[in-house]
């Protein structure tokens, strides 16, 4: 999914996904933690199971976020080489 440059379409669902202030901050937290557990984040950003998981779906499939699961446990990580490329295709 990472190229050089992103086309304007990925960016568009980038952008668009990182501009729900929840989901900002979702990622920030990824960001500044690295991988986390959902109910970790849930807990920091104070918001359900349900709305982590409809937040982390659309950060998913922006490619923005990475999800994994161990057996009931689902694990998020900031896809930084996403972010990276992202915002250099912005400033090209």
């Amino acid at each position: 999914m990472v190229v050089e440059l992103l086309g304007s379409e990925q960016q568009a669902k980038i952008f668009s996904a990182l501009a729900d202030p929840v989901r900002l901050r979702f990622v920030r937290e990824l960001v500044a933690h690295g991988e986390r557990s959902g109910t970790a984040i849930a807990d920091k950003l104070g918001i359900s199971l349900a709305l982590l998981c409809h937040h982390s779906r659309i950060l998913v499939d922006s490619g923005v976020v990475a999800k994994r699961k161990d057996g009931q446990t689902a694990y998020f990580n900031a896809n930084r080489d996403v972010l990276k490329h992202c915002m250099k295709s912005l400033l090209a």
